[in-house]
């Protein structure tokens, strides 16, 4: 079986035969999630629709024009355009990945480059058994040699950190995100919003339709209990919510999955921020859920429960 697409770490597969193939794998994969999770960003949007020449992007932050450069306007395309055209390349490993080789007798296929590589001799007369456990005991003597971090092993130029994630655990940070966007973030932003009041009553709202803690949904007849599991309702809410933020902190750079703080960076000059102003509400208006997601959230925002005070 001939492949002839690239390496792809992360989607499931590392070689398919054709994009379509690839595609059916990286469209639930954390490369999908990448992609999601740079649409949320609000200062990669501005760029999408400020920079008319692809190799100049107004941003002052040279980090972002380099992600521009290489992503593009995201929001112009769905998810298959984009990675038939720019994702499929920027994510593949750019060489071939190391493999265990048998040397010739006369050692003319032996690599000329010796750093990070061991040279055994095998008596093939040798059982399996024998052969594995004096491999094992010689790899555990350059221990220090190899690498710990899985992620300095990818040529990808734009590799997946590897954390200990779940594509079940990104979807739902994705969507805590996305409806705290509308019901909390949106009417605040456009001086829509009631009170704190019922900011708090939403950030329950979004706990329970999502159900982020089950126990926590159903109201108590004792008023201490009744509010305990309220307090743990948004507390929840607001772990998922921070999380996404890091997440979309660190995509802005160029990493995913990364959950660390990012100090806020200044990316616009005075000039750009003064033109942005008018672009206030389009961002509002924008639709970021992701279609991984159906109408989850959509249907979340029709969603009212009256057992919290005046929910």
């Amino acid at each position: 079986m001939r492949y002839i697409r690239g390496i792809q770490k992360g989607i499931g597969r590392l070689r398919s035969r054709t994009i379509e193939e690839e595609l059916s794998y990286a469209r639930t994969s954390v490369r999908r999630w990448w992609w999601e999770y740079l649409r949320l960003s609000k200062d990669y949007w501005l760029i999408c629709q400020t920079s008319s020449n692809p190799m100049n992007p107004r941003t002052t932050d040279e980090g972002l024009r380099r992600l521009y450069r290489k992503f593009g306007d995201i929001h112009s395309v769905d998810f298959d355009t984009w990675y038939e055209k720019k994702g499929s390349y920027l994510f593949r490993e750019q060489v071939e990945l190391p493999k265990v080789m048998e040397v010739a007798d006369d050692l003319s296929n032996l690599s000329e480059e010796r750093d990070g590589k061991l040279l055994l001799e095998i008596p093939l007369s040798m059982s399996q058994a024998s052969i594995n456990r004096q491999i094992n005991r010689i790899l555990k003597k350059h221990i220090d040699e190899r690498p710990t971090n899985k992620l300095e092993t990818s040529k990808s130029e734009f590799p997946i950190n590897p954390v200990l994630y779940r594509l079940p655990t990104l979807q739902k940070m994705h969507e805590v995100w996305c409806l705290h966007r509308e019901l909390i973030a949106k009417p605040v932003a456009l001086g829509d919003a009631v009170d704190k009041y019922s900011t708090k009553g939403d950030l329950f709202r979004i706990g329970k339709v999502l159900r982020l803690s089950p126990a926590n949904e159903s109201p108590a007849e004792d008023p201490f209990i009744h509010h305990k599991r309220l307090n743990i309702m948004r507390a929840t809410v607001s772990r998922y919510l921070s999380r996404a933020n890091m997440l979309i902190g660190n995509v802005e750079i160029g990493q995913f999955p990364r959950f660390t703080k990012i100090s806020p960076i200044e990316r616009f000059s005075k000039g750009q921020r003064e033109s942005h102003a008018e672009l206030e509400k389009l961002w509002w208006e924008l639709d970021l859920a992701s279609t991984l997601s159906g109408t989850k959230i959509e249907d979340a925002k029709k969603i009212v429960y009256s057992w919290y005070g005046n929910k």
